[in-house]
C-alpha cells in the first residue's frame, strides 16, 4: 500500500510539474536570434539555449542562421528581434542612416583566422615569424573563400591584405558556408579561407594549414581590442523592452561565465554542436575562446571606434565616413 501511495504521489507530482513546465513555456515571451554563422564563438548561446538560461527567465529564444551581414538586414527590416554582429558591421550601417545599437560583446577579438593551405605557404617560402605585413603578401593573387562579402571573415581577410598594400580586387573571394569551405579545402579548391572555429583549428590540427593571421594575438594588433559576438538591436527595441533586453543579457552572461568556470560543461557542449571534430579540435578552440570570452560583456567605445577603422582598412567606408561618437551606437545599462 505504501509503494502503491508513494508511486501515485510521484504520478500526480509529475503531472503537476509537466504541466507548470507547460504553463512557463506558455508565458514565455517569443523572441528570435539570429546568428551569421555556425561556430564555437558562440558557444555561450548555445548554452544558454541548451541549460535552459533563457527560458528560465520567461523569454522563448528561437535561433536561427543568416549568413554574413544577413542577421544585421533582418534587425533592420524587423524580422528579427537580437543578432551576432560585430563593431564593424554596426559603425557601417550606422553611417549609412541604419540605427543599431549594440547591447552587449561577448568576445574581445575577431577570432577570425586567415588560413593558407600548406603546400601553397611552402611553395612560397612562407615565414609564419614574420611580421603580419610581410606574412600578408602571400594572399596577393589568392583564392581565399569567405562566409559572406562585407561579414567579419571578408572585413578581417581585407584588412590583413591591407597590411601588405594588397588592395581587395587582388584576392578572389568566394562565398561559401563552413563545410563548403572545408570541402572545398580538401579538394584543394581554394588556397585558403578566413573564418572562425572550429574550421581553423581543423587545418591547424592536421597539419594542411597554415596560418596567416592569428586573433588569439589580436591580429591585425592595429585594430585590437575589437568587439565581437555582438548583440545587435535597432536603437529603438530595447528602451521600449527593457526587461526583455536585460533577460537576453542576463542568459548570456550566464552562459559565458560557465564557459570561463567549467570547462567540462563547455567542451560538453562544443561536442554536442560539432561532433565530427575531436577532441584536439575542440580542445584547441575551447582555450581560444576562454581567453577571448569578454565579460561581463560590456561594450567598449574604443573597441566599437576600431571596428569602424577596420572597415575603412578594408574599403568598407571612406574615411570620411568614420564616425566621430561612438556612445550612441552602446547601451550597457542591460546587463546587470
Amino acid at each position: 500500500m505504501v509503494t502503491r501511495g508513494l508511486l501515485r504521489w510521484a504520478v500526480v507530482a509529475l503531472g503537476v510539474a509537466t504541466l507548470a513546465a507547460e504553463s512557463a513555456r506558455a508565458d514565455s515571451v517569443p523572441v528570435t536570434l539570429a546568428l551569421p554563422s555556425v561556430n564555437i564563438s558562440f558557444t555561450a548561446l548555445y548554452l544558454a539555449d541548451t541549460l535552459h538560461l533563457w527560458a528560465d527567465q520567461g523569454l522563448d529564444v528561437k535561433i536561427i542562421v543568416l549568413p554574413g551581414i544577413g542577421t544585421n538586414n533582418a534587425v533592420i527590416n524587423g524580422s528579427v528581434q537580437f543578432a551576432i554582429g560585430s563593431s564593424d558591421a554596426i559603425t557601417r550601417a550606422w553611417a549609412h542612416g541604419q540605427h543599431m545599437q549594440a547591447i552587449g560583446a561577448g568576445v574581445k577579438k575577431t577570432m577570425e583566422w586567415v588560413m593558407i593551405r600548406k603546400e601553397v605557404a611552402e611553395a612560397a617560402h612562407f615565414d609564419p615569424t614574420a611580421p603580419l605585413s610581410e606574412r600578408a603578401k602571400i594572399l596577393k593573387g589568392r583564392t581565399i573563400a569567405i562566409t559572406g562579402l562585407g561579414s567579419l571573415p571578408d572585413a578581417v581577410l581585407k584588412s590583413v591584405a591591407a597590411e601588405a598594400g594588397i588592395g581587395p580586387s587582388d584576392i578572389e573571394t568566394p562565398t561559401m558556408l563552413p563545410p563548403e569551405i572545408m570541402a572545398a579545402w580538401k579538394t584543394k579548391r581554394i588556397d585558403g579561407f578566413s573564418n572562425a572555429m572550429p574550421y581553423a583549428q581543423q587545418v591547424m590540427a592536421d597539419g594542411s594549414g597554415v596560418m596567416v593571421s592569428d586573433p588569439t594575438k589580436g591580429e591585425p594588433t592595429k585594430f585590437f581590442p575589437i568587439a565581437a559576438s555582438i548583440v545587435t538591436v535597432m536603437a529603438d527595441y530595447c528602451p521600449a523592452h527593457a526587461d526583455l533586453c536585460t533577460k537576453f543579457m542576463n542568459g548570456m552572461t550566464q552562459g559565458i561565465n560557465i564557459v570561463l568556470t567549467d570547462r567540462e560543461k563547455a567542451m560538453g557542449e562544443m561536442k554536442k554542436r560539432f561532433p565530427a571534430y575531436d577532441d584536439t579540435v575542440l580542445t584547441m578552440a575551447y582555450d581560444a575562446l576562454k581567453d577571448a570570452e569578454n565579460y561581463p560583456p560590456r561594450v567598449d567605445p574604443k573597441a566599437m571606434e576600431n571596428g569602424d577603422r577596420m572597415n575603412i582598412a578594408a574599403g568598407f567606408l571612406k574615411p570620411e565616413e568614420k564616425l566621430t561618437d561612438y556612445a550612441p551606437l552602446i547601451d550597457n545599462s542591460y546587463i546587470k
